[in-house]
């Protein structure tokens, strides 16, 4: 407390005191004496409660900081979460196909035999071809069989087409047993490398589809 306020105070209080000429010099010497007894005192007061405030601010900066950390490591959790169910998902679904792709390809081979003893009889099978769905099959899920995919697609579609023209060549052919026989003959022989072409391009693709397999669910063939 300063010389001028103290003055101040002192003469504030001995307006409302009995008219003495020492008065004013009596309380402001009181004064004094209280402020430099208690001057230490405030000091030491303020010096720690700023002391305290700044510690509570820096608690409180901690504090904010730990709760941003906390919803960081909570984001980064659910992200992952989020990663590894989609991972899953993803392998259990490849699983799934990989076993429907394959039912596929049998279905294809059945699709050549009954073309084929149609063929035979001069008759057309009227099927639906189920080779475009193991095309898409693969193209979806499983861009690694390409290879293994399509070269069982050309020996497949390969038989179908000499089906077809031997079929063709045995309805021309009619009763006439000599045509029907020199029709048999012209695409016996080729038939038979046509069905071992398609047999292994099937065998070539069910060994790259275990391979997968494996890989998928992570295990040791």
């Amino acid at each position: 407390m300063d010389q001028e306020t103290i003055q101040k105070i002192a003469t504030e209080i001995v307006k409302h005191l009995p008219d003495y000429p020492w008065a004013l010099l009596a309380v402001q010497t009181l004064l004094m004496l209280v402020a430099a007894a208690l001057g230490p005192f405030l000091v030491e007061y303020f010096k720690t409660r700023g002391k305290h405030l700044a510690t509570k601010a820096d608690f409180d900066e901690v504090l904010s900081q730990v709760r941003a950390n906390t919803e960081l490591v909570e984001t980064v959790r659910a992200e992952v979460s989020q990663k590894d169910w989609a991972r899953r998902e993803w392998t259990n679904l490849r699983r799934i196909k990989l076993e429907e792709l394959l039912n596929q390809m049998h279905e294809c081979e059945q699709y050549a035999e009954s073309r084929a003893s149609k063929a035979v009889e001069g008759k057309i099978w009227e099927g639906a071809d189920p080779q475009p769905k193991l095309d898409s099959l693969g193209t979806l899920y499983f861009p690694e069989l390409g290879k293994q995919i399509d070269n069982f697609s050309v020996a497949y579609r390969n038989q179908l087409i000499a089906s077809g023209a031997l079929g063709q060549a045995v309805i021309r052919a009619g009763s006439d047993n000599s045509a029907r026989k020199a029709a048999y003959d012209e695409f016996g022989v080729a038939s038979k490398d046509r069905l071992f072409r398609r047999l292994a391009a099937a065998d070539e693709l069910r060994d790259a589809a275990r391979e997968v397999l494996i890989k998928i669910l992570g295990v040791e063939g």
